[in-house]
């Protein structure tokens, strides 16, 4: 089942942290533990400063390679001001290569606070390598950017989505089947009890997918898996999509890319992505 999108009023879920306190410190690989090494992958903390827009925070999906570098991805909007549309590729428009990504490798706290305080430390990613969040056909299905994870930090990449595990493949999002996701939106742990939410999917086309998630601001970019529920719970599977929007249509409450589509969108800055698995 094709997702129902024309009549969704959807919002772009990245968090605007511009003026909040910030309580985080950004540390050089040398003085990061062999501890902290699960913390570079899905589920991820980031930190934006985009020149002359601000300071945002969004999720981390996949772990990504094209040759011998490896990508985080996120959605292309937490990388690229609103009126942006895309760094390469039809109507690029921003160079990204001031936009500054810090991603969370220790004591993490950012969602689930309601005075938002930011605390953690952090390390500074690369550059930015791409980034879309619209086209001629709309913004859903076409938001999706990654950022390069410079090779000195391949000890603390963690290709494996926290408490789901997986993915052990790629797959789509088929209406009624369980999917997973894992993200840092404000209100969870308080509104919603953990990051880690299971929904239903909404159904899929080739480059869009819809379900019902809980989700908010700051899950943008976080990835989502189908998942196999037992009795010892759920299991992620296979990799589906990156949650990009929050909205209301008749097949779900939550949209995104899907990994087809997102693999297609970053050929355009010559990439040849593929999923990095556990």
């Amino acid at each position: 089942m094709m997702p129902a999108l024309a009549n969704a009023a959807e919002v772009r879920p990245r968090l605007n942290l511009t003026g909040r306190l910030d309580a985080t410190r950004t540390i050089p690989a040398a003085l990061v533990t062999p501890t902290m090494a699960e913390n570079i992958g899905p589920g991820s903390h980031l930190l934006i400063d985009i020149p002359n827009e601000g300071t945002f925070g969004c999720t981390a999906n996949f772990v990504w390679a094209s040759g011998n570098t490896r990508y985080l991805g996120a959605a292309g909007h937490c990388f690229i001001p609103a009126s942006a549309t895309a760094t390469h590729g039809p109507g690029a428009n921003y160079n990204a290569s001031g936009v500054v990504v810090r991603v969370c490798v220790s004591n993490c706290s950012f969602g689930g606070e309601t005075g938002f305080t930011v605390t953690g430390n952090l390390v500074e990613l690369g550059a930015v390598a791409y980034a879309r969040q619209t086209a001629a056909s709309g913004d859903i299905g076409n938001d999706f950017g990654v950022v390069a994870i410079p090779s000195s930090f391949a000890p603390l990449v963690r290709a494996s989505m926290p408490v789901f595990g997986g993915p052990t493949g790629t797959d789509t999002v088929t209406q009624g089947e369980l999917v997973c996701h894992y993200g840092n939106g404000v209100v969870v742990g308080e509104t919603f009890a953990t990051m880690a939410r299971v929904g239903v999917g909404g159904g899929s086309n080739q480059a869009s997918w819809t379900g019902v998630l809980a989700a908010a601001p700051g899950d943008s970019g976080s990835a989502v898996e189908t998942c196999d529920a037992d009795a010892t719970g759920a299991h992620g599977r296979g990799a589906a999509g990156i949650l990009t929007h929050l909205g209301v249509s008749d097949q779900g409450v939550v949209f995104g890319t899907t990994v087809a589509r997102a693999i297609a969108m970053a050929s355009e800055a010559g990439l040849a992505l593929s999923i990095v698995l556990p």
